[in-house]
């Protein structure tokens, strides 16, 4: 599958020659070098859905060295910021509603008894 995902992007290549896949240059790999690289890219993601799933916040190295693994086999990486989007305090997921007919907006007004601290 690999072959045929880097074909499709970038046609017929020698193993070796050099790419650009979005940020990254990349080479078309032969089987010996594909499978460190697919290693290194699963370790990546599995260490990305962990952090997603503990609610862990991802640093900025690990998606960028997950999104060069991603180049390096030949698949466009997730977007992993995206992935936080109402996971991590987006208010339009994330905070709970009001009771239905209180007639307030719940995204831009807070309760009355917590803003006067009653």
């Amino acid at each position: 599958m690999y072959i045929d995902r880097f074909e499709a992007r970038f046609g017929s290549r020698e193993p070796g020659a050099f790419v650009k896949f979005g940020r990254h240059m990349v080479t078309r790999l032969d089987p010996a070098a594909f499978r460190p690289r697919l290693d290194e890219y699963v370790r990546l993601h599995r260490a990305c859905k962990r952090m997603l799933d503990g609610g862990s916040t991802i640093s900025d190295a690990l998606v960028l060295d997950f999104a060069e693994a991603a180049a390096w086999v030949a698949v466009e990486a997730p977007d992993i910021y995206g992935m936080f989007r109402g996971e991590m305090g987006d208010p339009e997921h994330a905070a709970p509603t009001r009771a239905p007919g209180s007639g307030r907006d719940p995204r831009t007004e807070t309760d009355p008894l917590i803003k006067t601290g009653r």
